[in-house]
């Protein structure tokens, strides 16, 4: 195909360039479509597409408010606000084109194109370092022309520069088991690789579990090319390490800020009556006791660690279930992993929903989002997806022996099946897989380039391993050391802040103490709250107040044996606070 239509004979200068002059050109149709109203259903006058990247308009609205501090000419305040990196990016065209094309996606096109020619650059390079040159450019072309990307790439999200750093950190990855470096060579990557990470944690910090797992396959497969060469690549292998080790000192702030308190009983101090309030500020709530035994008397538990990050998990799932209640792509919206068990049973069904979702019976069917034509585009796309990962399993069952293209497959299934474990919207799925449907047609566009000469089939041992992998994990779980009766931890997993929580005997009329002080308890922190029992079989009342107003409250809660108490926003008719007792 590529010698019919000459693709190769396209220098990587050139492709760029062409790359952006469409990318631009598409800015400007889209800018202009919106303010003459030519859709206005589908495109505001600023160019904003709602129906499918609806959190742009937080987006502008940060970029306008950092765009005014930079034309204020107040670069620290621009430097240190509180805005996501991408936003305080787009706030510089913003406050240099402002004038012209307003707040609109094309004021943002400096940012844009930047990124989408980036990525093409990078998926050039990665393509030619699996597969040839002819890969590269085949790749770099499916790339630039997928129609959802390009529409993505149009909008003011965060996704570009988050593929941007992605990609770059996976090159330099694949760059390890292609080339042999020399000290300064690795120096200069081992610097630019830590950069990125550092980059993909302030965009995304979900990413740097990503990068620690391919920093860990990476080592794993020098250790087999040093085998295969006999020799030692200790130069290749200190950027994986640097990396590994960054990641291992960045991975404990996923789980949030952790912060700490003493309640005394009984209190000695007031706080707001527990009748008082406005009963409309007041979100349903439900109480779930998770672990055997009778919870009602509270007996000690000794928890799985497995069990814990399923229900960690299980939480992250059913937050994001409720946050987007009203969309029509919901995914096994009501499943939840009690156990490392349910996790694990989950994980064939999420692998499915990773590769293959929105599934065939869905591609004509009417989207509430993005209507038919979007239905159909994303079929089609699909469809493109499916023949890609047959072209990707030709290139391996051709030459098993290329470790490249299968680190690159490995990413892209362990990728997809992660955002399907914890993402139930195929709406959401189908966006934050773009990074690794862009590595899939990287490897699928080297499989052109594999010798097609006859040799024996090789059993394909990957199922086998990975279900050894997963028996083991499961065979091998430790249980936690026995609770702590009067140490709970607090942890907030509905995606907003708490401005106060209250802890007080049920028998007291009052809620006492905000035992958060000053302090706000953001997503994803825990409070450990320490208990000074003086008596046994003491019932207590727990509020929270979020820093919207809103308020819940479990009231008759007995604490003895009890661990830890996690919030979580899930879907029900209405959004309910469920507080999960362990």
């Amino acid at each position: 195909m590529s010698s019919r239509i000459n693709l190769t004979a396209i220098s990587c200068r050139r492709l760029l360039l062409i790359a952006a002059v469409l990318h631009v050109f598409l800015a400007i149709v889209l800018f202009v479509a919106g303010r003459a109203g030519v859709a206005p259903q589908l495109i505001d006058r600023d160019g904003i597409m709602g129906s499918f990247a609806f959190d742009s308009y937080d987006y502008q609205r940060g970029a306008i408010e950092t765009s005014q501090l930079l034309r204020g000419g107040n670069l620290r305040a621009w430097a240190t606000a509180a805005q996501p990196l991408h936003v305080k990016l787009i706030a510089v065209p913003f406050a240099l084109l402002n004038p012209m094309f307003g707040s609109s996606t094309l004021s943002a096109e400096p940012y844009n194109v930047g990124c989408y020619v980036s990525i093409i650059a990078l998926v050039f390079a990665l393509g030619s370092e699996l597969g040839g040159r002819r890969a590269g450019v085949l790749a770099a072309v499916v790339v630039a022309l997928w129609p959802t990307f390009l529409l993505h790439t149009l909008q003011l999200l965060k996704d570009p520069i988050f593929i941007t750093a992605t990609l770059a950190a996976l090159w330099c990855a694949i760059t390890l088991l292609t080339r042999t470096y020399r000290p300064t060579a690795s120096a200069v990557v081992s610097v630019m690789a830590i950069l990125l990470l550092v980059i993909l944690a302030s965009v995304r910090f979900s990413s740097v579990l990503l990068l620690v797992v391919v920093a860990i396959l990476i080592l794993g497969l020098l250790a087999v090319r040093q085998a295969r060469e006999r020799q030692l690549l200790f130069w290749n292998m200190t950027p994986a390490i640097a990396v590994f080790l960054t990641g291992l000192i960045l991975l404990p702030f996923i789980t949030g800020q952790k912060l700490t308190y003493t309640k005394q009983y009984p209190s000695d101090q007031t706080g707001p009556l527990k009748n008082a309030g406005n009963p409309s500020e007041r979100v349903p709530t439900l109480v779930m006791w998770i672990g055997a035994g009778n919870s009602s008397r509270g007996d000690a538990q000794r928890f799985v660690v497995g069990d814990r990050f399923a229900r960690r998990i299980s939480s992250m799932r059913s937050r994001f279930a409720a946050s987007y209640s009203d969309a029509g792509s919901l995914l096994d919206a009501q499943a939840e992993f009690r156990n490392v068990g349910d996790l694990l049973r989950y994980l064939p069904r999420a692998l499915a929903i990773g590769m293959w979702a929105p599934f065939p019976s869905a591609w004509f069917s009417t989207g509430r989002r993005v209507g038919n034509l979007g239905k159909m585009v994303s079929g089609f796309e699909m469809l493109a997806i499916y023949l890609l990962q047959a072209f990707a399993a030709l290139a391996l069952i051709r030459e098993p022996q290329h470790l490249t293209r299968w680190f690159v497959v490995a990413i892209v299934v362990c990728g997809v099946t992660a955002i399907a474990v914890v993402v139930p919207n195929a709406g959401a799925i189908y966006r934050f897989r773009y990074v690794f449907w862009i590595l899939l047609v990287v490897a699928a566009m080297s499989a052109p380039s594999v010798s097609f000469a006859k040799q024996r089939f090789k059993h394909v041992m990957i199922t086998v391993l990975i279900a050894g992998m997963l028996g083991v994990a499961h065979g091998c779980s430790s249980y936690a050391p026995p609770v702590n009766n009067s140490k709970i931890g607090l942890t907030n997993f509905t995606g907003t802040a708490f401005s106060a929580v209250y802890l007080s005997p049920t028998s007291a009329s009052d809620w006492q103490e905000n035992l958060l002080g000053s302090s706000t308890h953001k997503d994803g922190d825990t409070l450990e709250i320490q208990l000074e029992l003086n008596e046994k079989d003491v019932e207590w009342d727990l509020k929270v107040q979020g820093i919207d107003g809103h308020c819940a409250e479990w009231k008759n809660l007995k604490f003895d044996g009890v661990s830890e108490i996690t919030l979580v926003l899930k879907l029900s008719q209405t959004p309910v606070v469920v507080a999960e007792i362990e």
